[in-house]
């Protein structure tokens, strides 16, 4: 008797360390649907035959449905699904549900060893994988071998899918042909058709982008006003996704991608901007004041790196520090060039006070440049009404050719001839509009903002963020400046027009002087000196020619002073 005792005591003593987990009984699950995509979601019903025969076999097999999970478009290629995954934890959490029931082991995951595994963590737990199409034990070793192959057959099967579609869509690419998503500018007039049989247009935003390429191309203002420009008028953009766009083939007429192992292949789209165009962007991408700028290099002690270059070499000055002091230096130039971030911030400085006036004079130094922008431009505008007529007229031409050889009035050759001189004609028209329409309601709005930025601008800049920094002096110097360390200064080939046009102005009102401001002042040949030591003032002014620091004379400066308009407005 005593014995007997004591080995109870002993099985109670041990118990706990072989107790078996208490596995979910209950009668209770949840009910997991999808499809692979949108079309399917929308087109094939197959939501609802899944959801009908989930219920069916719940009811057969008295299991009380809790809820339901996934009725949308969820790829099984990988197991972050949201509604999966938002199953998974609901299933998790409640320790009443027993069941996941699915239609096929497919929908469940298609990930082959990885859905296995998920599987056998779930059935730890005492939740199991129901599939009402592949009725199966999983609770004996062969009924799990039979779900783990069902699991690996449905990844092989994925697998295949993606090879024979790889297969065939390269084929398409080779021949020309897009199949994919078309990128911003463009879109598909045949819908729901094979790629061979797409016709492309180019939208609103195509139109703006092709303007952006130009301006790149151009060099006349930084990515960041051109961004800014571009989403004012309504193209949804930005820094990242506007170089993506710049560099990408399909908009000089080529397709590419990882199917063809890089190769261009001349696509049967419309280009939006010829090669030449493109290439010349391209290159200014490196080049730009806001390029080749290293992720971390918000230092608010050197926000003229990059931005600021060397005299001699051209080459952009860095920024680093030592000892507690920041320096701008080159990289692997002949003659090294390093200089305190103190003593060239404070050279800009002194030049940004150079463009400050006193706010008595602001009504009268908004009102010469007004009369100066309007006079400079005016030329401009009747271009723009002309070149607008002109390519009004061979767009109807174009219509009137097509409709003839619609209604076979012409043959084939002659249609063709005169279809490719006519939309040679319409690009380079449309190429000149896009360089000088001017909306004039702009100018009073860019002159306020220019003068409002003016005033203070010294203090506005050094009280400023790194990042506005850097906005302001691109700004205001779209091709930065450079250091010259022998002479110790700094000098910029080019100013914006209208910061520029301002001290000069301030001399006319100063000397109280009536002179004839109808003269075109704006594009003056008498240039004063633009360096970073103190400005040398022109020689005794002539009113009718207000000298100001634009160069080069000509009809560039036409595009310059438009640029710089719109960079303020932008601002």
């Amino acid at each position: 008797m005593k014995k007997n005792n004591l080995e109870m005591l002993l099985e109670k003593m041990i118990a706990g360390q072989y107790q078996i987990p208490n596995l979910r009984t209950g009668k209770y699950g949840v009910i997991y649907t999808r499809v692979s995509s949108l079309e399917q979601e929308q087109n094939n019903g197959s939501l609802d035959v899944q959801l009908k025969i989930d219920k069916e076999f719940a009811s057969r097999n008295k299991i009380s449905v809790r809820e339901l999970f996934g009725g949308k478009y969820e790829s099984a290629k990988t197991d972050g699904r949201k509604e999966f995954q938002r199953m998974l934890s609901y299933v998790r959490k409640h320790k009443d549900i027993t069941y996941i029931i699915v239609s096929s082991y497919d929908r469940f995951s298609r990930t082959g060893s990885t859905a296995a595994k998920l599987s056998e963590d779930l059935r730890k737990e005492g939740i199991i994988v129901k599939s009402v199409m592949q009725d199966i034990d999983t609770s004996t070793a062969s009924g799990r071998l039979q779900e783990n192959f069902m699991h690996l057959m449905n990844n092989f099967d994925n697998v295949a899918k993606s090879d024979r579609t790889k297969l065939h869509t390269r084929e398409v690419m080779e021949k020309g042909y897009w199949p994919y998503c078309l990128p911003v500018g463009y879109k598909n007039t045949q819908i729901g058709q094979r790629a061979c049989f797409h016709q492309y247009i180019i939208t609103n935003e195509g139109k703006e982008l092709k303007k952006a390429f130009g301006l790149v191309a151009e060099g006349k203002l930084n990515h960041r006003a051109i961004i800014d420009t571009l989403r004012a008028r309504g193209v949804n953009i930005n820094e990242k996704s506007f170089r993506g766009i710049i560099s990408n083939p399909f908009y000089a007429g080529y397709i590419t991608g990882k199917l063809l192992e890089g190769r261009l292949i001349k696509g049967k789209h419309p280009a939006l901007i010829d090669l030449e165009t493109f290439l010349k962007a391209n290159e200014r991408l490196d080049i730009s004041p806001i390029a080749g700028i290293p992720k971390v290099f918000a230092h608010q002690e050197v926000p003229l790196k990059i931005f600021a270059k060397d005299d001699i070499s051209g080459q952009p000055l860095t920024g680093y520090t030592t000892k507690n002091n920041w320096y701008y230096k080159t990289k692997s130039t002949v003659v090294p060039v390093n200089v305190r971030a103190t003593t060239l911030n404070k050279l800009f400085v002194d030049y940004l006070i150079q463009f400050e006036y006193n706010k008595e004079k602001k009504a009268a130094l908004k009102k010469l440049l007004l009369q100066g922008i309007t006079k400079r431009l005016s030329k401009s505008v009747d271009e723009t009404k002309l070149v607008k007529k002109k390519l009004s007229e061979k767009e109807t031409q174009l219509e009137k050719i097509e409709r003839k050889f619609l209604f076979d009035e012409i043959d084939k050759e002659i249609y063709h001839k005169h279809l490719a001189i006519i939309k040679e004609e319409i690009r380079v028209l449309s190429d000149d509009l896009a360089k000088t329409e001017v909306s004039s309601s702009n100018f009073e709005n860019a002159v306020e903002k220019c003068l409002g930025i003016a005033q203070n601008i010294s203090r506005a800049w050094v009280t400023a963020g790194f990042d506005n920094r850097r906005v302001l002096q691109n700004l205001v110097f779209p091709y930065g400046i450079l250091y010259n360390k022998e002479k110790g200064v700094v000098r910029t080939e080019r100013v914006n027009s209208l910061f520029a046009a301002i001290q000069p102005l301030q001399r006319i009102i100063a000397e109280k002087k009536k002179g004839n401001l109808d003269g075109d002042y704006l594009n003056s040949s008498l240039v004063p000196r633009t360096g970073f030591e103190p400005a040398h003032p022109c020689e005794r002014c002539d009113l009718n020619t207000v000298r100001l620091p634009i160069s080069p004379p000509g009809h560039n400066t036409v595009l310059q002073i438009l640029a710089d308009i719109q960079a303020i407005t932008c601002f």
